[in-house]
């Protein structure tokens, strides 16, 4: 394990800590180290009173593998011969999608891991030579409300000026509803789009999405008072956004996931445009964040903050109208400017 930090880093966060809109003080959660699932090493960061549980895999570069509510796991992991795996869940990439390099020590090898202070906890993937970057991601969570806020990092470690976004990817078990506000001033006709794989002489390219912004439909989507909810189950299907709302909600069950991110109007968003995406098939549902495309000199850093909510609602959500109302309930973001 090795203590991996910059003051810029920490001050977002300090900065992400005093800004929580709470009325109760944060107090710092339990952490602890201890097997999970397949891992022998995981990460636990436990708000005890809110019953709330995430759990961190370096060894699955660095994705959190578990974020619960009362026992109930809202992201997806994979099973192998009946076992539950220590993978999935969220990971952090780089993009563009269409364009980037496979690059396997960030998005699959092992990450270092440290804990800073009573509630911070850090992993950072080595150096990737494949793209020249490295990146990182610090999780604190408030011990009283199991609020998670992540900062993540990119760190250019070549000799020459780069590009890239970030794209985070998250997977959640499948069935739920997906919420996405639209911009009114969205440069799609229809404010949303939908993807079909490219074909390339009569082979599907598995890295590239072609997107139709104009008359989009998917009998499980729909639009709503400006917010797009997805039925998200079934045949693998992506949809997107340039949201400018600063977050993407999953409702299953009874259980509501919020994910806030920062918005920039005048970012250059290099996915076709979108800031947001969303892919689902029959076992699971991904969220999808994007940042600007960052352009950095040798040495140089990006950082990108999330803020991630769960909650119990009162009741199962089963309709596109009861995940529409539950949306008009979900505090702005954050980083709203």
């Amino acid at each position: 394990m090795s203590a991996m930090k910059t003051p810029a880093t920490v001050a977002l966060l300090a900065a992400l800590l005093s800004c929580s809109g709470e009325k109760a003080a944060r107090v710092p959660p339990q952490v602890r180290v201890e097997p999970h699932l397949t891992a022998d090493i995981a990460i636990h960061l436990e708000a005890s009173d809110a019953k709330v549980v995430a759990v961190a895999v370096p060894q699955s570069a660095g994705r959190i593998v578990h974020y619960s509510k009362d026992g109930r796991n809202i992201l997806w992991n994979p099973d192998k011969n009946g076992q539950l795996q220590a993978a999935g869940g969220y990971g952090l990439d780089l993009g563009p999608e269409r364009t980037i390099a496979r690059h396997p020590v960030i998005w699959e090898q092992k990450h270092l891991w440290a804990k800073l202070g009573t509630n911070i906890v850090t992993l950072t993937s080595e150096r990737d030579p494949a793209v020249g970057m490295r990146v990182s991601k610090q999780l604190a969570m408030d011990g009283a409300t199991g609020t998670l806020d992540i900062v993540q990092r990119m760190t250019n470690v070549s000799d020459r000026e780069q590009s890239y976004c970030f794209w985070d990817r998250t997977l959640c078990r499948a069935g739920g509803f997906t919420i996405i506000p639209l911009n009114a001033k969205s440069r799609f006709p229809a404010k949303w789009v939908i993807g079909k794989r490219k074909v390339v002489d009569g082979k599907v390219d598995y890295f590239w999405w072609e997107y139709n912004g104009d008359n989009p439909s998917h009998p499980g989507i729909r639009v709503m008072d400006g917010m797009l909810v997805a039925k998200s189950i079934g045949p693998e299907q992506k949809i997107g956004a340039d949201s400018d709302g600063g977050w993407i909600a999953y409702v299953l069950d009874r259980l509501l996931f919020v994910k806030y991110y920062p918005y920039d109007p005048n970012g250059k968003y290099v996915d076709n445009g979108l800031s947001v995406a969303h892919y689902f098939r029959e076992n699971l549902a991904e969220l999808e964040p994007l940042s600007p495309e960052a352009t950095l000199k040798p040495e140089g850093e990006y950082l990108f903050p999330e803020r991630w909510t769960l909650t119990k609602l009162d009741r199962d959500v089963t309709t596109h109208e009861e995940a529409r109302a539950i949306a008009s309930k979900i505090p702005a973001s954050p980083f709203a400017r």
